[in-house]
C-alpha cells in the first residue's frame, strides 16, 4: 500500500515535479492527496507568486541570487522552498487566510521581466503589474446567454450547494464569480450547461471579436485595472447567420462563448493542433446544447493545405495565438520561474505566421481579431503593426489591453478586410 503522505513529503513531490517535467501547477495539483490539496494549492501558489515578500513574512533571508539567479535545473532541489513551505503550512493551519492582505513586491519577479515591463510601459505600470499579478485570482464563470446571467446566478446561490455566494461581474456582461475556490463543476447547473468556468477577459475577447466597435471602449492603451461594463447596456444580437473561425481553439472556452453569444445560430469552426482538446470541446458543446460548433484538427505548418477550401469565406476569424502568458501569471505563477526567455522570439514568429495564414480565410468586409493573454509589446501592438504593414488589404478597427485586475491580462485588436473595389 502507498505510504501516507505528510505535508512536507507531498510538497516535496509537487515542487520536484514542477521543475523536472513540463506539467503546470494545476495539473500537478490534480494528483495531490485530497486531504492536503487545499493547503498545497494555497501555499505553493503563494510561494511561486511572492517568494521574497513571503520570505519577509516568515522571517527567512533570501540571498541576492535567490531564486531568480538559480539555474533552472537546480530549482527542483532548492532547500529554501521546502523550509519556507513548512513554516507557511504551520501558519495556514492556524489561519487558512493568513496572507490575504499580502502584496507582491518587484523582487517577486525576475529582473529581466521587470525590465521589459518598464521599457514597454514605464515604472508606474510595472509596479501596478507587480501587485495585480501577485494577487489571488477569483473563480470566474460565464452564464449561458440563453439562460440569462441573473437567473443562473440566483439559482446557483438559492441552491445553497456551495459554501460561498457567487457575485455579479462588473466587467463581463454574462460573467459572475466566487471570491475563492468552490466545487462548481459538480453542481447540477453546470451539468445542465447553465454556466462554464471562464475568466472575464477571455469572455470579453469573444464578445469583442463579434462586435469590436461595441466593446472597444472597454480596452485601455496600457495594461491595468479593467473598465466596468455599463449594466444598462445591451449586448448586440447577431443580425445574420455568421461564419466564424476560431483558429487556436484549444479546449474551446472562447469557441463556446462565441457560439453562445451567437445564440446558437450560424457556424463556429474550431481549429486546433490537438485532437484531444477538440474532443473535450465537443463534449462541452453537447452539455451546453450548442450544435453550431464544428471542429477540425490542423497540424502546425499544414494550415494552408488544410484550409484551402475556406479561403475568403469567413465573416470573422479569431486568432487567439500561443503567447508568453504573462497576463495569466496569477493562475500560472510557475511560468515566471520556468519560462525560457530565449524562446520568446519563436513565439513572436509563430504569432505572425498564424495571423498571415488565417487572414486569408477572412472575406472582404469581414473581421480578423488577434488576441493574446499577455502584454509584451512585441506580442501585442508591435505584432499588429507588423501585420498591417505587410497586409495592406486590412485596416485597423482598434484594440488595446484588458486587465490584469480583477481579470487576467489580455490584448485584443480587430482588423477589417477591405471590400474589393
Amino acid at each position: 500500500a502507498p505510504r501516507p503522505l505528510n505535508f512536507r513529503t507531498a510538497f516535496d513531490e509537487l515542487w520536484t515535479k514542477l521543475f523536472t517535467s513540463p506539467v503546470h501547477l494545476d495539473s500537478a495539483l490534480s494528483k495531490a492527496p485530497p486531504s492536503l490539496k487545499s493547503a498545497l494549492a494555497e501555499i505553493t501558489r503563494l510561494l511561486l507568486q511572492r517568494p521574497h515578500s513571503l520570505a519577509r513574512y516568515v522571517k527567512f533571508h533570501l540571498s541576492e541570487h535567490e531564486p531568480w539567479q538559480i539555474d533552472h535545473t537546480d530549482l527542483a532541489d532548492w532547500p529554501t522552498a521546502r523550509a519556507m513551505a513548512e513554516r507557511l503550512f504551520q501558519a495556514w493551519k492556524r489561519d487558512p487566510g493568513f496572507y490575504e492582505e499580502g502584496r507582491a513586491v518587484p523582487a517577486d519577479y525576475p529582473d529581466w521581466m521587470l525590465s521589459e515591463w518598464t521599457k514597454d510601459f514605464g515604472d508606474k505600470t510595472m509596479r501596478e503589474l507587480v501587485v495585480a499579478l501577485g494577487s489571488p485570482p477569483p473563480l470566474s464563470l460565464r452564464a449561458s446567454r440563453t439562460r440569462g446571467r441573473d437567473p443562473v446566478l440566483s439559482a446557483l446561490n438559492d441552491s445553497k450547494v456551495l459554501d460561498i455566494r457567487a457575485k455579479t461581474s462588473l466587467h463581463a456582461p454574462y460573467g459572475f464569480y466566487l471570491p475563492a475556490y468552490a466545487p462548481v463543476l459538480n453542481h447540477p447547473l453546470h451539468r445542465e450547461g447553465a454556466y462554464e468556468i471562464q475568466d472575464e477577459g477571455s469572455q470579453l475577447m469573444a464578445l469583442f471579436a463579434l462586435w469590436p466597435e461595441t466593446f472597444l471602449p472597454m480596452l485601455r492603451k496600457l495594461p491595468g485595472a479593467c473598465k466596468e461594463w455599463p449594466r444598462e447596456k445591451e449586448v448586440p444580437k447577431p443580425s445574420k447567420a455568421l461564419t466564424v473561425i476560431d483558429a487556436c481553439a484549444g479546449a474551446g472556452g472562447k469557441t463556446l462563448a462565441l457560439a453562445d453569444a451567437m445564440l446558437g445560430k450560424g457556424s463556429v469552426f474550431a481549429y486546433d493542433t490537438s485532437e484531444r482538446k477538440l474532443e473535450a470541446l465537443r463534449k462541452r458543446a453537447t452539455r451546453f446544447g450548442l450544435h453550431n460548433i464544428k471542429t477540425k484538427a490542423v497540424q502546425e505548418g499544414e494550415e494552408t493545405k488544410a484550409l484551402t477550401k475556406f479561403l475568403g469565406s469567413a465573416d470573422l476569424v479569431l486568432v487567439d495565438a500561443p503567447c508568453s502568458g504573462w497576463g495569466v501569471l496569477r493562475r500560472n505563477p510557475d511560468a515566471k520561474w520556468r519560462q525560457d526567455r530565449t524562446a520568446l522570439p519563436r513565439l513572436e514568429s509563430l504569432q505572425a505566421r498564424l495571423l498571415h495564414t488565417y487572414s486569408a480565410l477572412v472575406k472582404p468586409g469581414g473581421t480578423l481579431t488577434y488576441g493574446v493573454c499577455t502584454f509584451r509589446k512585441k506580442e501585442t501592438s508591435e505584432q499588429v503593426e507588423g501585420f498591417l504593414k505587410t497586409h495592406p488589404d486590412f485596416e485597423s478597427i482598434g484594440g488595446g489591453f484588458f486587465g490584469p485586475g480583477p481579470s487576467d491580462g489580455f490584448y485584443f485588436h480587430a482588423m477589417r478586410r477591405k471590400a474589393k473595389a
